[in-house]
């Protein structure tokens, strides 16, 4: 979803006035940017890669899966593990992601042009999960983060797995597969 520092998002009546303004500041941003590396030739091809988890809660006695509403709990600690890291380790960047049962982790360095990073590339990806795994694993045996595109229960019956209890009356999201407490309270465009 990308990289995104605390705030608080404006209302828009408290951004309508100023549009115009940040319009022209951005076409002047563009072009000063243009006219700086139009001539620019010669850089490395650099990239990456972001992995986003989901976490989920097995009941093997049920043998029901549920979406895990954990995420604001173990960023805090995967965020500190990896500012603990030696110079051997390859840092990693952990970021919320809308939902509660989603985490992202990226390598906090591009990948270089050379074939040789190509061999690095499974390995920083298992070590971001390992990372998320054991903080789970130190907390209960049934807790997993897994890479999956869709929860195939999602909005069917108690998808939900959570350990607190929502009692807000307030409605963000209206909708009927998708309950307020699925959202983050750690994402920055949440909050």
């Amino acid at each position: 979803m990308g990289v995104l520092t605390e705030g608080t998002p404006l209302s828009w009546n408290e951004i309508a006035p100023v549009c115009q303004v940040y319009r022209s500041y951005a076409l002047s941003q563009l072009i000063k940017i243009f006219e700086k590396f139009k001539d620019h030739h010669g850089d490395s091809f650099l990239w990456g890669d972001e992995l986003e988890f989901v976490l989920l809660h097995f009941d093997h006695s049920k043998k029901r899966v549920q979406l895990l509403l954990k995420a604001h709990e173990i960023l805090p600690r995967l965020v500190e593990t990896n500012k603990e890291t030696h110079d051997d380790t390859p840092s990693i960047a952990w970021h919320p992601e809308a939902c509660d049962f989603m985490i992202e982790g990226v390598p906090c360095e591009p990948y270089g042009f050379l074939p040789s990073y190509l061999n690095t590339v499974e390995a920083n990806m298992t070590l971001r999960r390992k990372q998320a795994q054991e903080i789970l694993s130190e907390q209960s045996d049934c807790e997993y983060v897994i890479n999956m595109s869709a929860f195939p229960r999602y909005g069917n019956g108690q998808f939900i797995y959570s350990s607190t209890q929502d009692d807000s009356q307030e409605v963000a999201e209206k909708s009927t597969y998708y309950p307020d407490e699925l959202i983050s309270p750690n994402h920055p465009r949440m909050k």
